[in-house]
């Protein structure tokens, strides 16, 4: 009898610990702010940890990532954020003017990276269309396969920088 009594008092302990520790678990989301030139429509790729570029700033709480006329942006930023994407974004008119984004107008890629003399660079990359916003496209992307190729833009826009020959 004291055997069963250990064995339940045990299993007690066991399942009580593993509801405590399961509800302090906390859901990591990505939080980050696009801002996109206006008019924009094509690859957004970000590529972190590139020495000497700027790092990404905060704005309350989240992430922004300023992209360049050609939807890129490199950062210092070691990594990006990771979870459950609570991403926002906006096209930014010339006096700063931010026009929301519709989600179903996005497309998000795969996370991936390249290494570069012992140095990994990490991107991510969106596509962003004006003319086939939908559940569709946001579910699968867009169409063409030249549009899906992003390792192929990174590697352009890394040797534009002179960071990869």
């Amino acid at each position: 009898m004291y055997w069963l009594r250990l064995l339940v008092l045990s299993l007690v302990i066991v399942v009580a610990a593993s509801c405590s520790s399961q509800a302090s678990v906390q859901h990591e989301t990505t939080d980050t702010i696009h801002l996109v030139p206006e008019g924009f429509e094509g690859k957004l790729i970000v590529i972190y940890n590139v020495e000497g570029a700027p790092k990404l700033k905060k704005e309350k709480g989240f992430t922004v990532i300023p992209y360049d006329q050609d939807g890129t942006y490199l950062t210092s930023t070691e990594d990006m954020e990771y979870g459950a994407v609570t991403d926002e974004f906006y096209y930014v008119d010339q006096k700063d003017k931010r026009t929301p984004i519709e989600t179903n107008c996005t497309y998000l890629f795969s996370n991936s990276g390249i290494t570069i003399a012992d140095r990994r660079l990490l991107y991510n990359a969106f596509y962003l269309t004006q003319s086939h916003c939908s559940d569709d496209f946001h579910g699968k992307g867009p169409e063409n396969a030249s549009n899906r190729n992003i390792t192929g833009s990174v590697e352009e826009k890394l040797k534009e920088e002179g960071l990869l020959e």
